[in-house]
């Protein structure tokens, strides 16, 4: 899903279009030296955004095909965005998810926040293995893409 670092550059543009509407923070991956190999530790979610109001946990996924699958996001990360979301009606929990062409990374992209709630509702309800890019369009606030960047207006919610 997440080939030739498409995941790392998502990352990067998500917080490129973040950052004029308030503060990120990169939530770093933990990383620890067992039996001289570096072994990752699960993280909670990759950003936490703060803006004058509110504040969002936010996990990217990249994905090369039309839909996610519902095993790319992990069940502890469905838990932090889930138990951040229900903390207060400023907090929120989040999916930044992008689907980019698998022929080339630099062909359009299409960029979608969707509430963790509408994410866990729709695995819970449709049967499926993932969430189509039709359910994302239904479900979520699309970023434009222009000149190689997202441009997010500050609207988060549909």
């Amino acid at each position: 899903m997440n080939g030739n670092g498409a995941g790392k550059r998502f990352e990067k543009k998500f917080r490129e279009a973040m950052e004029p509407h308030g503060f990120v923070l990169r939530i770093p991956n933990s990383v620890q030296p067992r039996g001289g190999r570096l072994i990752g530790s699960e993280t909670e979610a990759d950003f936490l955004v703060a803006t004058g109001e509110d504040s969002y946990l936010v996990e990217c996924k990249a994905s090369n095909r039309p839909r996610l699958d519902f095993y790319n996001v992990k069940e502890h990360q469905e838990e932090s965005l889930a138990e951040f979301d229900a903390m207060g009606p400023r907090c929120h929990g989040f999916l930044a998810v992008e689907f980019y062409d698998r022929d080339g990374y630099r062909a359009p992209h299409r960029m979608f926040l969707l509430p963790v709630g509408e994410w866990l509702a729709y695995k819970e309800e449709s049967g499926r293995k993932s969430m189509p890019v039709s359910e994302f369009d239904a479900k979520a606030v699309e970023v434009p893409y222009e000149r190689g960047a997202y441009r997010f207006d500050g609207r988060w919610y549909a």
